[in-house]
């Protein structure tokens, strides 16, 4: 069993996609962390966080769209839809092209959330700067650019 762990090991060490997951997650704890520390009390978890990128289109997301991008079901993203809406984060309204879609959208509140967070997380960027050096770290932001073009 020993042996199998420290071949998993070096197999994760040597993955970028295992890398970018366990980078990703650690950022993101810190960051939610740091954001829930600030307001005093849990406003944000982890589960919002995945629906955050998909809803910045100024013309809101489908809650089927939004599920489908996070890979839920629409019963699985509506609490979470529903307590950003409670904290005035995101409106929803019906579909203007079908009545009986509902899409989502974000706030003027939920923008400035949104730069909040993002100020969260240039903070820790600025924390885990002198461990890489300000190259390295433009180098690593690059890549990650073009990358994340890549797979978009």
């Amino acid at each position: 069993m020993q042996r199998r762990l420290e071949r998993l090991r070096k197999r994760q060490a040597d993955s970028l996609g295992f890398l970018l997951i366990r980078c990703g997650q650690l950022w993101n704890e810190r960051g939610i962390s740091q954001v829930n520390a600030e307001a005093g009390r849990p406003v944000l978890r982890e589960a919002h966080t995945k629906l955050l990128p998909y809803l910045q289109a100024p013309t809101g997301i489908r809650i089927t769209a939004l599920a489908e991008h996070v890979g839920v079901t629409k019963q699985a993203v509506q609490p979470l839809v529903a307590e950003l809406a409670r904290q005035g984060l995101v409106r929803v309204e019906p579909d203007p092209d079908d009545a009986r879609a509902r899409r989502v959208a974000l706030t003027a509140a939920g923008v400035e959330a949104m730069l909040h967070g993002t100020g969260v997380l240039e903070r820790i960027e600025r924390d885990v700067a002198p461990a890489l050096g300000k190259a390295e770290l433009e180098a690593l932001k690059r890549s990650l650019r073009r990358l994340l073009a890549v797979l978009e």
